[in-house]
């Protein structure tokens, strides 16, 4: 169960005794400061206490150890494969299944395929699977950002507030001609705006872009543009080959939000889709948190829920744990900052909420029974 099954909005961090405001705001701005003298302009001024006892709306990655909620490229040279890789992509996620062995968030998609046609997707799908999927929306003519494309998706949002992933493929056919194109600053708000979007709904854009033809050290400058695309992305996959006619490929991972990857995938032709070989890189595991664990033991099937404060969790926690040293502000810390942690490994949903006696904890366990 790895969703916050509240219900979603595109709106603002919720800090923990703050009611959701309504108004369009970015997910990770600051909403539980509302004295004049912190806010400057746009500049939402805090401290670190209060940074860290915010609660921030958790925001499970749409694939698992691969694709965190962002704004990422995808780069290859053309007729690589990329096209069929985000197609299988969007089937995979929209059905909850599992891609190149990552486990998925299933919601729904939307891939814009803008430089294909309705009846070459229609031939793809029906090579790469048999069953149809509900949640995943497919279009072939799309605004660019210019004529408003980031208003176009969050119509679309309103009408699919489900949505976790949204392809575009590709870049060139959305960013429109401007005088400046090819500069540092116009590739850079090019994915500024779509990061925008993608930071104010919580939903995750992935962008399918060209490399250069020629090669580099480090891979990722092989992308094509400035390094204004890869400073605004909170990531980037770029898959390549050694020859064009082989059917073994390499996906090479890097975000900010997850280490490095590297992925040895080969071409199924007979179903269209890239399946994984190996993993050169180990997936990143999180550092066990015994704060978490403890809590496990205490909210679970058999007692599903506790309330109270944060010096009761404390002092229960301490008889369950003598081992270890609870504090009501270490929890409170530790629960904001791991609390996607704590509901993806252990099912359990934290909620934190100021009260007149002061500030309340709820801990529900949300796994299935």
């Amino acid at each position: 169960m790895w969703e916050d099954k509240e219900t979603t909005a595109p709106i603002p961090s919720v800090a923990p005794d703050e009611e959701q405001s309504s108004a369009l705001a970015r997910t990770d701005s600051i909403t539980d400061i509302e004295e004049p003298h912190k806010r400057f302009g746009k500049i939402q001024a805090m401290t670190m206490p209060e940074l860290m006892e915010t609660r921030f709306r958790v925001r499970p990655a749409v694939i698992d150890g691969l694709l965190p909620v962002g704004t990422y490229l995808l780069a290859g040279a053309p007729k690589i494969g990329k096209s069929f890789l985000v197609l299988q992509m969007a089937y995979q996620v929209s059905m909850g299944a599992p891609f190149l062995g990552f486990s998925s968030r299933q919601g729904t998609v939307l891939y814009l395929a803008l430089e294909d046609t309705c009846e070459r997707l229609q031939k793809r799908l029906a090579q790469m699977t048999e069953q149809d999927s509900e949640h995943l929306i497919l279009s072939v003519f799309s605004e660019t950002l210019d004529e408003g494309l980031t208003e176009r998706l969050s119509d679309f949002w309103s009408e699919h507030t489900d949505t976790v992933l949204i392809i575009i493929d590709t870049l060139q056919r959305v960013r429109g001609r401007t005088p400046d194109n090819g500069s540092y600053a116009a590739d850079y708000d090019t994915l500024a705006r779509l990061k925008e979007f993608s930071d104010t709904y919580g939903v995750t854009v992935l962008v399918v872009h060209h490399t250069r033809k020629e090669g580099a050290e480090d891979v990722f400058n092989m992308i094509s543009g400035t390094n204004g695309l890869m400073g605004a992305a909170d990531g980037a996959l770029l898959l390549h080959k050694d020859k064009r006619t082989a059917s073994d490929a390499v996906l090479e991972v890097v975000g900010r939000d997850q280490p490095q990857l590297r992925l040895h995938l080969r071409f199924a032709a007979a179903h269209l889709c890239w399946e994984l070989l190996e993993a050169e890189t180990e997936r990143y595991r999180e550092p066990p948190c015994p704060l978490l664990k403890v809590l496990s033991r205490l909210v679970n099937e058999e007692n599903p829920s506790w309330n109270g404060t944060a010096t009761e969790l404390a002092q229960c926690l301490s008889k369950m744990d003598s081992s270890q040293s609870f504090t009501p502000n270490w929890i409170v810390r530790t629960l904001n900052a791991r609390q996607d942690t704590l509901l993806r490994k252990y099912d359990i949903h934290y909620v934190a909420h100021r009260t007149k006696e002061g500030k309340s904890l709820s801990l529900r366990w949300d796994g299935v029974r």
